[in-house]
C-alpha cells in the first residue's frame, strides 16, 4: 500500500457519504460516494495525488471529479457550456456550493482536517448530481421555458452552428430581426419562432412573424426561411399558419427530429 494511501486511511475514518476508497493507477485516491448520477451510477470523487506524494503537503488540498460529470452529460448529448440558460444554471449551482470549474472538471478544496474533507465531499458530490440533472432539461424545458430557449438548447444538442438574434437585410432595404441563423450542411436557415399563450394575442403575433418573413423573402435569397411554431398551446388559427406557409417552411417544435432534419440539411 502506498504511503499516500496509508496516510489517507488513518485520516479518513468513516465519512458518512463514502462507500469505499481505493487508489487509481496514477496514484490518486478515489472515493466511491453515496451520490448517484441520474442513471444510477456512482459519483466518484478523487483526492489528487500531491506532487511530493505526501498528504497535505500544502493547504488547501484538491478534491475533483476529473471531468466525469461533464463526460456523463456528453454521453447523453447535453453540452452545458454551449447554452446560456444551462451555463447560468451551472454557475449558480457552483457558487451556492462553493465549487469551481477547471476545464471540464468540477473541483473543491479542503483544509487539513476531517471535517473540511467531509464538507468538500458533500458539496462536490451534490454539485455533480445537480449539474448532471441538466439531462432533465431536455425533457422538462418544453413545459417550463420560453420557445427561444428551447430552440437554442435543441440547436446546441444537435451540434448545429448558429447565431441568435441577428439582423438580416430584407428586400425592402430595411433590417429584419431574425431569431436564429443556422448553418446546415448545404444551406443556411433564417429561423423565426412563433409563440403565444393567449388566443387574444395569437393573431397579432402571427401577423408580425408573417410580416418579417415576407420582408425577408426575395427571389435571390439563398437561405431557407423557417418558422418554428410553439404548439404547446392551441391558439393559432389555421389561416394564420397557412399564410406563413406561403413565405416559409412551418414546423411545430414538438416535432423536434423534423426541426433538426430541416435545419441540418
Amino acid at each position: 500500500m502506498s504511503t499516500f494511501k496509508q496516510q489517507f486511511d488513518q485520516f479518513l475514518g468513516d465519512l458518512c457519504m463514502v462507500h469505499g476508497v481505493d487508489v487509481v493507477p496514477k496514484g490518486h485516491i478515489r472515493l466511491e460516494t453515496k451520490f448517484s448520477y441520474p442513471d444510477g451510477t456512482s459519483v466518484d470523487l478523487f483526492i489528487a495525488k500531491p506532487v511530493q506524494q505526501k498528504l497535505f503537503v500544502k493547504e488547501p488540498h484538491l478534491l475533483t471529479d476529473f471531468g466525469q460529470t461533464t463526460a456523463w452529460l456528453a454521453d447523453v448529448r447535453v453540452q452545458p457550456w454551449k447554452s446560456k440558460k444551462r451555463q447560468g444554471f451551472l454557475e449558480e449551482v457552483l457558487a451556492v456550493l462553493d465549487v469551481y470549474q477547471s476545464g471540464g472538471a468540477l473541483e473543491a478544496s479542503f483544509a487539513r482536517n476531517r471535517e473540511s474533507l467531509e464538507s468538500a465531499v458533500i458539496r462536490l458530490g451534490q454539485a455533480c448530481v445537480r449539474v448532471a440533472d441538466l439531462y432533465y432539461t431536455r425533457r422538462a424545458s418544453f413545459q417550463y421555458s420560453t420557445l427561444n430557449e428551447d430552440v437554442e438548447e435543441l440547436l446546441v444538442d444537435a451540434d448545429l452552428r448558429f447565431q441568435p438574434n441577428v439582423q438580416i437585410m430584407g428586400h425592402l432595404g430595411k433590417p429584419v430581426p431574425v431569431d436564429f441563423q443556422v448553418e446546415g450542411q448545404r444551406t443556411k436557415s433564417l429561423v423565426l419562432t412563433l409563440s403565444s399563450q393567449s388566443s387574444a394575442s395569437a393573431h397579432q403575433v402571427a401577423t408580425e412573424v408573417f410580416r418579417r418573413q415576407f420582408d425577408l423573402a426575395s427571389g435571390t435569397r439563398k437561405e431557407q426561411q423557417v418558422t418554428i411554431v410553439d404548439d404547446r398551446y392551441d391558439v393559432f388559427k389555421d389561416e394564420d399558419i397557412e399564410r406563413l406557409e406561403r413565405v416559409s417552411a412551418v414546423v411545430p417544435f414538438s416535432a423536434r427530429k423534423d426541426v433538426v432534419a430541416l435545419l441540418a440539411a
